[in-house]
């Protein structure tokens, strides 16, 4: 059984947590005025174990392969980054990468074994069925990429993102795709932060809650601090915000 970790999922400390990535294929200001979160919240029991563990399906091999390792690396990115900026999850986020585009049943059978909390789907295409449905048959979160897309199309980053995601993976051929899953690691440590939980039954109605709320953020370590100021928030990231 899956026990919740009693470590607070804040802690104003530097680097308590560790980022795992397991391969099978390879100053800003609030800019609003604080709001104080609602107190009646529909309570789901915890499931999480102490690590926010993270599933991908990305395309890393075929014509989708060059977008799939952009997405690697904006993923990877952004666990790095929620650690430099000072403000991170008592638990560790572990990243567990595998191919869309290979045997997908395999993927996603072995993805659920390894107890994955969420799971993130390629911006380049949708979710299929089969993945929509044995996730939620697992009460596993689900998050799909082309929510960040612009018009559902991944766009290359700009050049100072661009330079970012390259000191993951100087090889990176095409950078379109690595915003989006960037801001799908950040949304989901957002959305386990103000849940006060890690497991992916409470983590996906919170989702909607650190997206839609009237305090704009932009960044882990802003959002962060307005989420232990009991502030709703809506991350507004790399791609802006989640449709």
């Amino acid at each position: 059984m899956r026990r919740r970790s009693s470590a607070p999922l804040i802690r104003l400390t530097i680097a308590l947590c560790g980022i795992l990535v397991l391969s099978g294929c390879a100053g800003t200001v609030v800019r609003s005025a604080p709001t104080p979160a609602p107190t009646s919240q529909a309570a789901t029991p915890p499931t999480g174990d102490g690590t926010v563990r993270i599933g991908t399906l990305f395309a890393m091999t075929g014509d989708g392969s060059a977008l799939g390792a952009a997405q690697v690396a904006g993923s990877e990115l952004a666990a790095r980054e929620i650690i430099e900026q000072g403000l991170v999850l008592g638990t560790p986020i572990e990243l567990v990468h595998r191919n869309s585009a290979g045997d997908l049943p395999a993927a996603l059978a072995d993805l659920l074994a390894r107890g994955v909390d969420v799971v993130l789907w390629d911006a380049g295409s949708p979710v299929p069925a089969e993945v929509a449905s044995a996730t939620k048959s697992a009460r596993v979160a689900l998050l799909a990429l082309g929510e960040f897309a612009n018009g559902g199309t991944p766009l290359a980053a700009d050049e100072v993102f661009a330079a970012r995601l390259r000191t993951m993976d100087p090889g990176l051929t095409d950078t379109a795709g690595g915003g989006e899953s960037y801001d799908g690691v950040v949304l989901t440590a957002l959305a386990a932060t103000q849940a006060d939980d890690d497991g992916g039954t409470s983590v996906a109605p919170a989702f909607e809650r650190v997206s839609s709320g009237p305090v704009t953020c932009s960044t882990w370590g802003e959002c962060a601090v307005a989420l232990a100021d009991a502030q709703q928030i809506a991350y507004e990231g790399v791609t802006g915000r989640r449709s």
